[in-house]
């Protein structure tokens, strides 16, 4: 897609009173909106406003975020099994992302950030395992990857690995796995290894983090 092509479409999808489809195809335009917002100047008209890109890029991260906690809290209230005592209570402030292509989380990441959560991104096990040494106690949650490069070779298990070894230190952060569909089918897996969930939905992953606690701008 061209800067002329997504002008137009950015354009279009401002003027409609949907904001769900706007989050729908945000995503396609997101990459788009990164390259533009590089060139200074840069702007699109909104109704009777005129935004810059930066600005649009905002609101559309604020947008989609919001989206993602409704979707949520719509889904927490679904019947289910009764949670666990303390479950889904507390605020989740804080959040430890272990990817080594963080870049690939990157919209997610800011998602979380745009609600309030403080994200900490490590590349590898173990710059985990040295973040939860300093901040023990900080983190409320942990989200992996499956497999990633560890010390020059590729590890398919590192993401339950990394389960093991902070269970093994006694541990009990909820650690969910954030992988494609493949590996979160291994949910069993994870879960015996002493890991809270797995999925490759952004929504589903949504579901599982307001489990352990809301988010700290719910409903602003």
């Amino acid at each position: 897609m061209g800067m002329k092509d997504a002008t137009a479409l950015v354009e279009a999808l401002t003027g409609l009173a949907w904001p769900a489809i706007f989050g729908l195809v945000v995503w396609r335009l997101f990459p788009v909106l990164k390259e533009i917002i590089r060139s200074r100047g840069f702007t699109v008209k909104v109704g009777q406003a005129e935004l810059t890109v930066q600005e649009l890029s905002e609101r559309v991260l604020r947008t989609t975020a919001d989206m993602q906690s409704r979707l949520a809290d719509v889904a927490a209230e679904q019947p289910r099994q009764e949670p666990e005592a303390g479950v889904g209570t507390r605020t989740l402030r804080k959040v430890l992302w272990v990817d080594d292509h963080p870049e690939n989380n990157a919209y997610e990441a800011e998602q979380l950030r745009s609600l309030g959560v403080s994200v900490e991104i490590a590349k590898s096990t173990a710059e985990a395992q040295r973040a939860m040494r300093r901040h023990p106690e900080s983190f409320d949650v942990i989200v992996s990857d499956m497999g990633r490069n560890e010390n020059g070779t590729y590890n398919a298990n590192a993401g339950i690995d990394l389960i093991r070894e902070l269970r093994g230190q006694g541990l009990g952060v909820p650690i969910f796995i954030y992988a494609s569909t493949r590996q979160a089918e291994r949910a069993a897996e994870i879960v015996a290894a002493g890991g809270n969930g797995a999925t490759h939905s952004i929504s589903q992953l949504y579901e599982l983090l307001r489990g352990v606690g809301t988010f700290p701008r719910d409903g602003a």
